[in-house]
């Protein structure tokens, strides 16, 4: 049975790409499935295969998700034909869209011998705690095991809202991040994989001990949170 881990996010959430990333190296022969309207996964190269998502999401809402349906065609035939442990990125404006077809298909992945896991995102912004909860219900009739993290950024989640929200999934949390703008400018350039193989002698000969320092840690800690935050979901993930 191939196991997939769907990574989803909806309204109000912001750095689902960076879990996909951490997961990426906590599970470094997992292929990936990007779906999204502008692929954000470049440097994982092709490791990936992207789908793009052409429907907007005012024709979605308006059309309760039929606008997105004959577009998911390809992602589920990747996910069939997945014989890997494999990560799948859903772009926000789909994830509720694709979540809903998959209960229709629950059966169907079943009999094909596809597991699904779902992992959703969440953050202190209204948007994403009033979608969060929806997301874990759509995954709840096929989802074999559900996981939440909570990103942060713009504060920590309320701890008795966070565990309503969850209803049962396991929760992890990434730590609000201040890092140097340069480490910032690499992370974005070169993703978690890029941070192992930064130069300590080349950073700092271009910024100087003290920031060429600053950057790497910066840029250390923050991998090792990230990848901290997926580690159950990266467990499950491969068995």
């Amino acid at each position: 049975m191939s196991r997939i881990l769907l990574v989803v996010q909806d309204k109000g959430g912001v750095g689902k790409s960076i879990i996909a990333r951490a997961l990426a190296e906590a599970v470094p022969e997992s292929p990936l499935i990007e779906v999204d309207a502008a692929q954000r996964l470049v440097e994982l190269k092709d490791r990936v295969r992207f789908f793009p998502m052409r429907a907007d999401r005012a024709a979605i809402e308006r059309t309760g998700g039929r606008a997105a349906r004959s577009e998911f065609d390809p992602v589920i035939t990747a996910m069939t034909a997945a014989t890997l442990p494999t990560i799948a990125d859903i772009g926000a404006n789909t994830s509720a869209s694709l979540l809903a077809l998959l209960t229709d298909l629950a059966p169907d992945l079943k009999e094909a011998s596809v597991e699904l896991g779902v992992l959703v995102l969440v953050t202190a912004e209204p948007g994403a705690l009033a979608e969060a909860p929806r997301l874990l219900k759509l995954a709840e009739p096929f989802a074999s095991v559900r996981f939440v993290v909570e990103n942060r950024l713009r504060g920590e989640v309320d701890a008795k809202t966070l565990a309503k929200i969850a209803d049962g999934a396991t929760v992890t949390a990434l730590a609000e991040q201040v890092m140097e703008e340069k480490a910032v400018e690499i992370l974005q350039a070169g993703g978690l994989a890029s941070i192992p193989q930064l130069d300590a002698a080349k950073l700092n000969d271009r910024h100087g001990l003290a920031l060429g320092s600053r950057i790497r840690r910066d840029l250390t800690r923050f991998r090792a949170e990230a990848m901290a935050a997926v580690k159950p979901a990266a467990e499950w993930l491969v068995g």
